[in-house]
């Protein structure tokens, strides 16, 4: 039976073949990010905001949001995700932002560690767009599941988890539109937010 973190390998490279392919044939992307507009992902969610207050996906419709699933705890890979989408959002347009609402939501995989006030503390270097979801493991566990992220708590070291690592772009309405791989520059994610939004598709 395949495993989560096959599926996701597969998918990857599915999507870096098709990539690849759209390149050889000399037609220009309309994105840097992979396009995954009907993909069923981060529809269903239910959890607990760095204020304490109840989210879930339809409370984000009209927004423009970058989701990343990551832990506190991380020592890397997750801040410096983190920094990087805080870093687009400053290359958008003061224009766009004023008619369009861009946030960063930060989904724990460790909510164990990852309370309210954990992940309020963690998230005020990261300015005041970036919104941090915990809950009960149940609850982070079906978030995970709804967008195919695969988690899986390291077996050498307490607190550290492996998990996929890419950003999410959901679009107005609430559907997953673009994938990136955690080393994505901030201006490609720029880029194509502004995109997005001159398509109609934001």
């Amino acid at each position: 039976m395949m495993t989560s973190f096959q599926s996701v390998k597969i998918f990857y490279l599915a999507v870096t073949l098709a990539t690849a392919l759209a390149g050889c044939q000399n037609k220009p992307l309309p994105f840097h990010g992979a396009d995954i507009k009907g993909a069923p992902y981060g529809q269903a969610w239910v959890l607990i905001d760095q204020t304490g207050h109840t989210r879930q996906a339809k409370d984000f419709k009209g927004h423009i949001q970058l989701v990343y699933f990551g832990f506190t705890q991380c020592p890397d890979i997750c801040p410096a995700t983190l920094q990087r989408m805080q870093a687009a959002l400053d290359l958008i347009s003061p224009e766009v932002q004023a008619k369009h609402t861009v946030d960063i939501v930060f989904i724990t995989v460790d909510p164990e560690t990852d309370t309210v006030s954990t992940l309020s503390e963690y998230l005020k270097p990261f300015g005041s767009h970036i919104i941090g979801l915990t809950g009960t493991q149940a609850e982070v566990d079906a978030a995970a599941k709804d967008f195919k992220v695969y988690v899986q708590q390291s077996s050498k070291t307490p607190k550290m988890f492996e998990h996929s690592g890419f950003v999410y772009v959901m679009d107005t309405q609430g559907r997953a539109r673009l994938l990136y791989a955690p080393e994505t520059s901030a201006k490609d994610i720029a880029e194509d937010i502004h995109n997005l939004i001159a398509e109609g598709g934001a």
